[in-house]
């Protein structure tokens, strides 16, 4: 009985109190702790792209080795091990995480966290990690009044349950307020980041595997300023974890024709399908 008095209490909230998604601009007909319809968030789907197996940057050409390696990566390796990411930083996934960091719509942080645990899980982790949140400088943690990636690790936790991971939230600190990287060069971006963090306590990441958990890779110069101070402090393997990630566009856009074309393909060999049911049927 409890499924047709929710599908029924839905319906009046439906009509009493009546919402839009915030993505699709739909009316919502479901009760849900955020305003996003269920069909938002079930477009919500892992990134299908050849990507760099360090950075995780998307590659222009399938890669043939078991572990592509990126053409800036071969030049400068960045300071951690490899970079892992959900999806790209687009589409719903890019309004989900602007629900949570502009419009402190803290749910969302829920939905999200269970896309990184979806991540995480796909990998093998054989060995215990201190799971280190990207921290807020004070006086935007206070104007926000959260800290996103905070959020984001808590919840990817609590769906992965695994003793392997333990987090920490107060080993890494930022002690200098940054601009935005926004329109800055790669060079200008490293200086801005360089000496804006520091590892509060050496002796709990020396020796140990370290993964650093944001909401986006962008340009990866945070967090690669992250990881270098955790290898200063003793970290013997670094990792990032990011729920989404700014790809290449022309790397996208090839990707994006690649699925268009498969769609079209699946469409085009259903309706030859039925036509041949058809006029053997007739």
């Amino acid at each position: 009985m409890r499924r047709p008095l929710r599908s029924a209490l839905e319906s009046l909230a439906a009509v009493l109190f009546p919402s839009d998604c915030r993505i699709c601009c739909q009316p919502l007909v479901r009760l849900s702790r955020i305003p996003v319809c269920e069909g938002c968030l079930d477009s919500l789907a892992p990134a299908k792209v050849s990507a760099c197996s360090i950075c995780g940057e998307a590659l222009e050409f399938v890669a043939v080795e078991s572990e592509p390696v990126c053409g800036l990566c071969r030049r400068v390796p960045p300071n951690f091990d490899f970079a892992i990411s959900f999806a790209a930083y687009d589409g719903a996934l890019r309004r989900l995480v602007h629900l949570l960091k502009y419009e402190q719509l803290r749910p969302a942080a829920d939905v999200i966290g269970r896309l990184l645990a979806e991540c995480l899980a796909a990998r093998k982790f054989d060995r215990p990690v201190i799971v280190v949140p990207v921290p807020l400088h004070r006086s935007k943690k206070r104007q926000r009044g959260f800290n996103q990636s905070e959020l984001i690790a808590r919840s990817a936790l609590r769906y992965l349950d695994s003793p392997n991971f333990e987090l920490r939230t107060s080993i890494l600190r930022r002690v200098r307020a940054t601009t935005s990287q926004t329109g800055l060069t790669r060079h200008q971006r490293r200086e801005n980041v360089r000496g804006a963090f520091a590892v509060a306590a050496p002796e709990l990441v020396k020796g140990r595997a370290v993964m650093i958990v944001d909401d986006v890779y962008t340009t990866g110069t945070t967090l690669n300023e992250c990881a270098r101070i955790l290898r200063a402090a003793g970290a013997e393997q670094v990792v990032v974890a990011t729920v989404a990630r700014v790809y290449r566009q022309s790397v996208m856009e090839m990707a994006r024709q690649a699925a268009s074309s498969e769609s079209q393909w699946q469409r085009d060999s259903q309706d030859r399908n039925a036509a041949v049911a058809q006029a053997v049927a007739g």
